[in-house]
């Protein structure tokens, strides 16, 4: 998916919102996006970014040894 960077935002930030805390998202984003890093922690307004889809996330449910 496409995201325009609106109002100066941070990819960790960005990925948060997006990816709803997953772990990884950041790394993934700045994969799918050479040269995003160079940028800096602060993106700048109307920046386009690929935000790649991401494999389901690992169940992490709880579990009892004693059920």
């Amino acid at each position: 998916m496409k995201y325009r960077v609106q109002n100066i935002f941070m990819l960790d930030a960005i990925c948060h919102q997006y990816y709803k805390g997953r772990r990884g998202a950041v790394e993934e984003v700045l994969k799918a996006n050479p040269g995003l890093a160079r940028k800096g922690p602060i993106l700048p307004e109307g920046l386009v970014i690929e935000l790649p889809d991401l494999a389901p996330p690992e169940d992490n449910s709880s579990f009892s040894l004693w059920e």
